[in-house]
């Protein structure tokens, strides 16, 4: 019997995939800031969202993550709440380095 680490199955052409679709994305950003059509702004946004998609790329290409299996849908899960607790964590510090400046500098 095989053990279930929930993972997807290795294939070459999902890692081509995904590397080729990170390239891409990689360019997207760097054409944003090279040639500079858009406003900052948008630039940021650009940014931004090229680099939450090749997250989510590399999470689903690179580290396998699928629900084929039950330990699969735990992995997803482990992972998610992962993410709320550093989203959680950062977002706080944030507000509390904001705050202290605020009411140091008043």
């Amino acid at each position: 019997m095989q053990a279930d680490y929930g993972f997807a199955k290795k294939k070459l052409s999902i890692y081509i995939f995904g590397f080729s679709l990170c390239v891409l994305l990689t360019l997207t950003a760097f054409g944003a800031v090279i040639y500079p059509t858009f406003s900052k702004a948008a630039t940021l946004g650009i940014i931004f969202t090229a680099a939450l998609a090749q997250f989510l790329v590399q999470v689903i290409c690179f580290l396998r993550l699928a629900t084929e299996t039950e330990q699969g849908v735990n992995n997803i899960l482990s992972f998610i709440f992962t993410l709320v607790i550093l989203i959680t964590i950062i977002s706080c510090s944030c507000w509390i380095m904001w705050s202290l400046n605020y009411h140091m500098m008043s």
